[in-house]
Parts: C-alpha cells; sequence; structure tokens
C-alpha cells in the first residue's frame, strides 16, 4: 500500500493481514475502499480472495472464488468480473471473462 503524498506517492507499506509467502496479486479496492479483491493460490490453481477493511485496517481475507479463478473487478452494481482459468496438463491454454450478479 502506498499513499499519496502530494504529487507523488510515499513509502510502499506491506498490508501483512493479507500477505502470506504465496503469491499474492492482482488486487483491486471497491471504490468506497470497505474491499480488496486480489488472486492467490488456492489447491495449487489461481482463486478471489476478499479482505475487507475494518477498525484495524484489513481483515484476514476470506476465499470466494476457488480454483483457476483471478484478476477481480467490480461495478458499483456489486457485479463481480473475473478471469477463469483454462489448463490443461498444467498448461494455461485459455482465460475467459466471467461475470457473477448479486443475487436479492
Amino acid at each position: 500500500m502506498v499513499e499519496r503524498q502530494g504529487e507523488g506517492c510515499g513509502t510502499p507499506q506491506n498490508v501483512e493481514a493479507v500477505n502470506t509467502p504465496e503469491t499474492d496479486g492482482w488486487p483491486f479496492v471497491t471504490e468506497d475502499g470497505n474491499e480488496l479483491w486480489l488472486t492467490r493460490t488456492y489447491m495449487g490453481t489461481p482463486a478471489l480472495y476478499r479482505s475487507r477493511m475494518g477498525p484495524d485496517g484489513w481483515q484476514e481475507p476470506d476465499l470466494i472464488v476457488s480454483q483457476f479463478a483471478g484478476e477481480a473487478s467490480l461495478d458499483q452494481a456489486g457485479n463481480l468480473y473475473f478471469t477463469q482459468h483454462f489448463f490443461h496438463s498444467g498448461e494455461m491454454l485459455e482465460a475467459d471473462i466471467y461475470v457473477a450478479r448479486p443475487t436479492g
């Protein structure tokens, strides 16, 4: 995380509640700043996790979409857009865009 300081940015800070020794990346923060979505490995494949902002900062992320999903983005209606990866014999052959709409 970095904070704006005038025309530039401050020193990067580790978001310890979110980071693991594994590969955590491709972050997306919702417009209101209350949710941080990221891609992380789950059972050997990319998966989507969500961390919520709490009174003491970012909370431990929850698994939202497991296996072969990554690069989350949300719109103002709460629709979740993500990439679904297709692997064969350990090689990624293609990636498609999916949307998950909220119910209710």
